[in-house]
């Protein structure tokens, strides 16, 4: 008997909790339904008075201004009705993680460990001019789980919007999306924009800053570094510091130095809340295209001071790798197995070597005999017309 008794207790609880935690989902969808009316009927009333002198403009006292709570799609990275910006290098997976993202919110599920603020799906927006909707975007949502009936694109080849662009407002309107995505920045800024000019950036940004506000949407724009790798995760950001105004909370993306397949996402501004952790985590198609390796407190710019002492740390050691390379190739070419052995025995690391290679831009080549071997051939003997032969020989260590 009391073993039921338990159950029933426990049965009871559970219920009690459900009920709680859809009287707090209804709650905080009624609290948006009144902000979005609100931000509704404000826009209406402006539409009449349009046409109107402009009133006088007043002061009023804070204590009658309402307070509001902020929403999140994911906190405190994601905030909705705001906008968030995603920077990073090419090759460092943002167009990944933002799939990831999207497919997260198509199935109302956690954005890494991140518990989403409306635990239901929502809808999506993903406008990019960089990657092919079939051949990237659909793909990288497919394999990251996503629904793609909740997720809306412009068709390859028609996407000529801009941030100012009717268009935009009238697929919100329609869609009704949670998240929506501008793939990349410069191409919605307009082509005529001079993106290092505050005033002529902030006029177009300002329409899109509106809209995120007055349909509680959660705007993500992607952007790129400068190509000189000078300054900090702020000023690396291409275009003008008024970029970075208008955003209220800032992500960027990198590789972790020596780990080349784990990928950070720094948390590295927000206005709205306590910056979050730095996340790690790989790519892995297999594994549902992006995995969780775990957390720390590393900045971008505590990731560039390693990387950046790592290089000259490793610097001496890349320039004999170099030149080992060279000197075991006097006629040009050799076996890979050969130089590797060498290597070996002359304690050079195989990082070392790998990135020598790379830097000395080493051709492979396959001998003709069976089973053929690899054959490095330096780049001014890779046109000569005689094939290459194996070559075996005793060498001294």
């Amino acid at each position: 008997m009391e073993t039921e008794e338990s159950r029933d207790l426990e049965a009871e609880a559970a219920e009690l909790e459900e009920r709680e935690r859809t009287l707090e989902a209804r709650k905080r969808d009624l609290e948006a339904e009144k902000k979005a009316l609100r931000a509704e009927a404000a826009s209406l009333e402006g539409a009449e008075v349009k046409s109107k002198k402009p009133d006088k403009v007043t002061l009023v006292s804070v204590s009658n201004v309402e307070e509001e709570e902020i929403n999140w799609l994911y906190p405190p990275y994601v905030p909705r009705g705001k906008i968030t910006l995603c920077a990073a290098y090419p090759g460092t997976g943002k167009t990944y993680l933002l799939c990831y993202m999207a497919a997260c919110v198509s199935t109302g599920r956690s954005f890494f460990n991140l518990i989403p603020f409306k635990d239901e799906p929502g809808k999506v927006i993903y406008l990019t001019s960089e990657d092919g909707i079939g051949d990237t975007i659909k793909k990288r949502l497919r394999i990251c789980g996503a629904n793609t009936d909740n997720v809306f694109t412009v068709p390859d080849g028609q996407n000529n919007l801009l941030f100012d662009s009717p268009e935009i407002e009238e697929f919100i309107k329609q869609i009704k999306p949670a998240l929506m995505i501008f793939d990349p920045f410069q191409s919605y800024i307009g082509k005529e924009v001079d993106m290092n000019a505050a005033n002529k950036t902030r006029e177009r940004l300002n329409c899109i800053v509106s809209l995120a506000q007055k349909y509680n949407v959660a705007v993500v724009i992607i952007c790129h570094f400068n190509k000189n790798g000078k300054g900090d995760a702020i000023t690396r950001v291409m275009g003008s510091t008024d970029i970075m105004g208008i955003c209220r909370s800032y992500i960027a993306l990198g590789n972790v130095p020596g780990e080349e397949d784990i990928k950070y996402m720094s948390h590295e501004k927000s206005s709205l809340e306590r910056k979050g952790k730095t996340i790690l985590f790989e790519i892995d198609p297999d594994r549902g295209g992006i995995v969780y390796v775990g957390e720390n407190t590393l900045s971008m710019d505590d990731y560039t001071a390693i990387r950046n002492k790592k290089r000259a740390k490793d610097a001496p050691a890349l320039e004999g790798a170099k030149q080992f390379i060279i000197d075991q190739m006097p006629d040009g070419s050799r076996l890979a197995s050969e130089i590797v052995t060498l290597a070996k025995a002359r304690h050079i690391s195989e990082r070392s070597l790998r990135r020598a290679r790379e830097e000395l831009q080493i051709i492979v080549q396959k001998t003709k005999e069976f089973p053929p071997k690899s054959l490095w051939v330096l780049p001014e003997k890779a046109g000569q017309p005689e094939e290459p032969q194996a070559v075996q020989e005793t060498l001294p260590l």
